[in-house]
């Protein structure tokens, strides 16, 4: 199992049993690097699962939201790594 809990059917997310506030947007770029563990997603993949269609920095705005909205519950928040030049995964911890 592990830290994260993700319900997208609630649009709740909860990391080591704190409720973690996302957006819409923010809670579907989540599920989908959580989906496939390890898996690279471009941005514009991130883009596409979020039903939101905006420039790539966007994307990179969001994702630096997802993140300290983590690192503010949990300092240590590393899950999500940057692949440089082809865009984010999510990195199993433990």
């Amino acid at each position: 199992d592990g830290p994260l809990r993700l319900q997208p059917e609630q649009m709740r997310v909860s990391w080591r049993g704190t409720a973690v506030a996302l957006t819409v947007t923010e809670l579907w770029i989540l599920y989908v690097l959580v989906r496939h563990p390890g898996h690279v997603k471009s941005r514009e993949q991130l883009m596409e699962a979020a039903d939101t269609y905006v420039d790539l920095a966007t994307i990179t705005s969001h994702i630096k939201r997802i993140r300290r909205k983590f690192q503010q519950l949990d300092p240590g928040f590393d899950a999500i790594e940057a692949v440089y030049g082809a865009g984010y995964r999510w990195v199993t911890q433990g």
